[in-house]
């Protein structure tokens, strides 16, 4: 082989009319502009890849689960209440039940009410004698089995509403029993 038909690196390659100094026209686009728009591409192609990635992976990870939303609340969930003032002034109360042989019953109760209620405070202090005289008539009505503690919530409920269709300033929120005795 001679010289000539040995491999020449400067031989390699694009030919004349198509190698360009920098900032030239190689085809009908300049160097620069190609290399920016190569990079955009590769930049869009991984912001894609990506999207597609994080889409496909949440699809995967919630198949099968309800949306977010929230949960309603349950009714027995309830935050705890604000500490309630008692009027504690009702005396002690005595009486019979409404059965063929009277059961004896004592009672103690308090009234709570919302704190800075004082006109409700001063309205209990005013039909304290009211208050006690439904408190006695609704325990006299009662018979014994209607006065076990299993009921206690029940009548403590009944009281309530009772005692609040007389109150004009405000409700009261609780009836609470300090004692309450039934007795033969």
């Amino acid at each position: 082989m001679s010289d000539e038909e040995g491999l020449s690196l400067e031989d390699v390659g694009a030919g004349s009319e198509e190698i360009a100094p920098a900032g030239r026209k190689a085809g009908f686009l300049p160097i620069f502009l190609v290399r920016i728009l190569k990079w955009v591409a590769i930049g869009l192609g991984f912001v894609i890849l990506g999207v597609t990635t994080t889409v496909v992976t949440f699809n995967l990870v919630n198949r099968g689960r309800v949306g977010s939303e929230l949960r309603e609340i349950s009714p027995e969930y309830s935050a705890r209440p604000e500490p309630l003032n008692y009027d504690d002034t009702l005396e002690e109360l005595r009486g019979v039940t409404s059965d063929d042989v009277p059961a004896i019953f004592s009672a103690r109760i308090s009234l709570g009410y919302e704190p800075g209620n004082q006109q409700l405070a001063i309205e209990i202090a005013a039909r304290k004698r009211e208050i006690q005289n439904i408190v006695l008539l609704y325990l006299s009505n009662k018979k014994r089995d209607q006065l076990r503690p299993e009921r206690y919530a029940q009548i403590q409920e009944e009281l309530k509403s009772s005692i609040n269709r007389v109150l004009k300033e405000g409700q009261i929120e609780q009836v609470v029993f300090r004692d309450f005795v039934v007795t033969q």
